[in-house]
């Protein structure tokens, strides 16, 4: 049986992996715009309202190095949760359909 955490877990690291290499070669802010438009294409639900929530939660005392590491560990995680859910909801809707066959 599919665990929610174990499936969350690997999609999170699979979109840091992701993410890392689209913003490979920047540095700093331009890194965070790279790591955005990454998240934006793997179906993030809002790129930019997140990209402005971590810009601006701690903005005095965060580089803009921890910024972009911040941002894409937020990004990961809501992308990751989202794809567990749709999993989930999909493996509800077999387990119906079968019942229902039944």
């Amino acid at each position: 049986m599919i665990r929610k955490s174990d499936c969350i877990e690997t999609n999170y690291n699979r979109h840091i992996r992701k993410a890392r290499e689209a913003a490979k070669g920047y540095q700093d802010y331009e890194r965070a715009l790279k790591i955005c438009e990454y998240f934006n294409a793997a179906g993030h639900p809002h790129p930019d309202s997140t990209f402005n929530l971590v810009r601006f939660n701690d903005a005095v005392r965060q580089s803009d190095r921890q910024f972009a590491i911040n941002l894409m560990k937020e990004m990961a995680y809501t992308v990751a949760t989202g794809d567990a859910l749709e999993v989930e909801l999909n493996l509800d809707q077999i387990l119906n359909n079968n019942k229902k066959g039944k």
